[in-house]
């Protein structure tokens, strides 16, 4: 595919920075965070959600490939309107809420404006001038690209990649305002302090660390350290398809196969992730691909010794969590479909009936099982959104140390 600038190519840095500020004055001032990938679902879902009132420092550029028009209307449809329809494919909401600007390309949803910038990653990017804040939202290969990170760390304080690098420390939104004495590998600042890159994880990850961070606010409340009571953890992950996957069979793999009427299992991120929270051992044994719209599932295994637990106790922690942090988890006690949480931003949806959470006593060991709705699209994205707005306004965060220090 060719690539191309829409960006005015005679514009000068500074004028660029004065049509960016002109877009939205006040919006601006909240700081610039720059979007790098709009994809059909986390893209589409993170500009979506910066134009909600929950979201203090919004997105408000977007650095992403010219989508290239096919099929009937192709000449009439430039690469603005390919990415509204990528936005109403994503969010049929939005139908009647979204405008294109080809002078100064720009899109605007509910009022609020987004500058485009059609560029190649690989691209000289330092006429867009410094970011405070930028969200790699392309690939796992991005993520994991040093020289990719070095471009984006040249032009913003803080580098975010929504998927897992084990060579990164990384800042999960379920464990940003946990009490660092829970984990080993983890330490707590003022994000001011922050600069470089880190890993967010992906949807799974944050579901998981959920989980993690409820037995962590349990713990607190009876005065022990998570690390130094936590065995072992499983997860079993039930994984909707993406964008990425396509009707037909390109090749085997789990992202690859024709997804109609065929259960794909594979491997998760997720599994990445766990080997940050030594000493406890970890496994990720089934991660299974199949063909529904999201949230997908998850069964959540934590073994412990030396600890009293209730399932009431963990009900009860979950809640306060919901509480102050709905963006993270949402507890209830009708375990009906997936498709009635579909709309809902926060990351995972807790069951908390008799039948879909356990607490097991064999001896000096404790068994808890969650299970949970976990959103990977809308409710992740909130979670982002939330996480890089403690980073934005300098809140006290936790991060994870990597666990391999090769990128």
């Amino acid at each position: 595919m060719t690539h191309f600038h829409l960006d005015k190519s005679h514009a000068e840095p500074d004028q660029i920075a004065e049509e960016i500020l002109s877009l939205d004055d006040d919006r601006a001032k909240s700081g610039r965070i720059l979007l790098v990938g709009m994809g059909a679902d986390i893209g589409s879902n993170l500009l979506y959600l910066s134009t909600t009132p929950d979201v203090a420092y919004p997105i408000t550029d977007v650095l992403t490939h010219p989508v290239d028009s096919e099929g009937i209307g192709a000449a009439d449809r430039g690469p603005l309107e390919e990415l509204k329809v990528r936005l109403l494919l994503a969010n049929p909401y939005l139908f009647g809420r979204i405008t294109t600007d080809d002078s100064n390309c720009s899109l605007t949803i509910n009022g609020y404006s987004f500058r485009i910038h059609f560029r190649d990653l690989n691209e000289n990017l330092d006429d867009l001038g410094y970011f405070d804040l930028t969200v790699l939202a392309t690939s796992r290969h991005h993520i994991r690209s040093r020289s990719h990170l070095d471009k984006l760390e040249s032009i913003s304080r803080v580098v975010i990649g929504v998927a897992e690098n084990s060579s990164l420390p990384a800042l999960y939104p379920a464990l940003l305002t946990a009490n660092s004495k829970h984990f080993l590998a983890s330490h707590t600042v003022v994000a001011t302090e922050l600069s470089g890159s880190y890993a967010m994880g992906s949807c799974q990850c944050v579901g998981w660390t959920t989980g993690l961070r409820i037995l962590a606010d349990l713990c607190a409340n009876q005065g022990v350290a998570l690390h130094d009571i936590l065995l072992h953890t499983e997860v079993d992950i039930v994984h909707p398809d993406t964008a990425s996957s396509n009707f037909g069979t390109k090749r085997v793999g789990p992202r690859s196969e024709d997804p109609r009427d065929n259960l794909r299992p594979g491997i998760s991120q997720v599994a990445e992730s766990m080997l940050r929270f030594h000493p406890a051992s970890s496994v990720n044994n089934v991660s299974l691909r199949v063909l529904t719209q999201p949230p997908g599932y998850q069964i959540q295994r934590f073994f412990l010794h030396g600890i009293d637990i209730r399932t009431d106790d963990i009900i009860g922690v979950a809640k306060t969590l919901g509480s102050s942090e709905p963006y993270l988890i949402h507890v209830t006690n009708s375990p009906i479909g997936s498709r009635s949480y579909a709309y809902l931003p926060c990351s995972i949806v807790l069951l908390v009936t008799e039948q879909h959470i356990s607490v097991k006593r064999v001896g000096n060991i404790v068994e808890v099982v969650l299970q949970a709705f976990v959103h990977n699209t809308l409710g992740y994205c909130a979670a982002i959104l939330s996480a890089t707005d403690r980073i934005l306004r300098g809140d006290a965060v936790t991060f994870i140390d990597s666990h391999n220090q090769t990128v």
